[in-house]
């Protein structure tokens, strides 16, 4: 699963997420730095919660929500300051 979104009034900030459940890689990044890195080979849970602060002027608090689908696949969800802006699902 890998997908972007912008973010920002005066300072644009985009976010990368990509998740690859087969060799259990986690990357997120915000402006092309990363963020969070995560190798995960066995035991994936069931919900994950990725909680990060962007922005200098603006401020503004990210929470990405993982959850796992039976199989595979997973559900995405992006929220900027406690308000749902993206939904993903998918393999």
């Amino acid at each position: 699963m890998k997908f972007s979104l912008e973010i920002g009034e005066l300072e644009k900030h985009t976010i990368e997420y990509e998740f690859n459940q087969l060799l259990g890689t986690l990357n997120i990044k915000v402006n092309d730095q990363q963020v969070k890195k995560h190798v995960r080979l066995f035991d994936e849970p069931i919900k994950e919660l990725h909680v990060f602060v962007v922005g200098n002027q603006e401020k503004y608090d990210v929470k990405i929500e993982k959850e796992r689908k039976f199989l595979f696949g997973q559900r995405n969800r992006v929220f900027v300051n406690d308000r749902l802006v993206k939904y993903c699902e998918g393999v």
